[in-house]
C-alpha cells in the first residue's frame, strides 16, 4: 500500500524538484546578470570620472617657456594606457610633438619617454631636458598689464610698469584680444588691456631676426580707458 502511494507520488515529486532546480538556476542566472550589470556600470562610471579628470587636467594646464623665452611647451593630451599615463607635449613655436608616459619622482609630475625627453614640473617651475641632455628652465605666465592698441594688422602693449612698449604675439588669446578691441571701436588708440602670458623670442615681421615679445596665453579684461590707474 505504501509503495503504490509512493509511485503515486513519485511523478509529483520529481515536478516539484524540478520546478525547484528551475527556480534556483533562474534566481542564480539573474543575480550573475545583475552583477555583471553592475561590473559594467562602475566601469563606465570609472571610465567617464577619468575622462572628466583629464578633460579638467588639460583645461588648467598652463603653457611653460623657456627662460630665454624661445620656447613654449603645452601638455595638449593626456590619457591612461595599460595602468600608465601617457601625456602630449606639444612645443608650440616650432610644432613639435612629444609623447610621454609618467614615471616614478621624488616630487611633482615627472614624465620621461624611450628616446630619453623628460619633462618634469616642480609646483611653479618645470624643466625639460631633451634626448642630448639639453635642459631648459621652464616658467609659467604671469599677468601683465598695460596699454594696447591695434591698427593695419599690428598691435602695441605698452607695460604699467615701465614705458617700454612691445608687441603682442600672434599665438594664444590675440585673436581674442584683437575682436574684444574691435567692438570698441577705438582703432589704432590705446586701451586698458590686462593678460596672463610671458615674454618671448619671436621673428619679427622682417623676418631677419627675432624680437621681444608677449606671448598672450589668456585674455582677462579691456577697459575703455587710456591710463593704467
Amino acid at each position: 500500500m505504501a509503495s503504490e502511494r509512493m509511485r503515486t507520488l513519485l511523478p509529483y515529486v520529481s515536478i516539484g524538484i524540478g520546478i525547484l532546480v528551475y527556480v534556483l538556476y533562474y534566481y542564480s542566472t539573474q543575480n550573475w546578470k545583475q552583477a555583471q550589470s553592475d561590473y559594467e556600470r562602475q566601469q563606465i562610471e570609472a571610465s567617464q570620472s577619468k575622462k572628466r579628470a583629464d578633460k579638467k587636467y588639460l583645461d588648467e594646464a598652463k603653457p611653460w617657456i623657456s627662460s630665454d623665452g624661445n620656447k613654449i611647451y603645452k601638455i595638449v593630451s593626456r590619457k591612461e594606457k595599460n595602468g600608465l599615463t601617457w601625456i602630449k607635449l606639444t612645443e608650440l613655436n616650432e610644432i613639435v610633438t612629444y609623447n610621454l608616459r609618467q614615471v616614478e619622482s621624488a616630487s611633482g609630475e615627472k614624465y620621461s619617454s624611450n628616446a630619453g625627453n623628460i619633462f618634469w614640473i616642480k609646483g611653479d617651475e618645470a624643466i625639460f631636458e631633451n634626448s642630448e641632455k639639453k635642459t631648459d628652465n621652464l616658467k609659467s605666465p604671469q599677468v601683465y598689464k598695460g596699454l594696447y592698441s591695434y591698427m593695419a594688422n599690428a598691435n602695441s602693449f605698452k607695460l604699467c610698469d615701465g614705458d617700454q612698449r612691445i608687441s603682442i604675439s600672434m599665438l594664444g588669446d590675440n585673436i581674442k584680444i584683437e575682436q574684444v578691441y574691435s567692438k570698441i571701436n577705438r582703432s589704432g588708440e590705446d586701451v586698458y588691456l590686462e593678460i596672463e602670458g610671458a615674454m618671448i623670442k619671436e621673428m619679427g615681421m622682417e623676418g631677419t631676426k627675432k624680437i621681444d615679445a608677449i606671448y598672450p596665453y589668456q585674455f582677462l579684461k579691456i577697459e575703455d580707458r587710456k591710463d593704467c590707474k
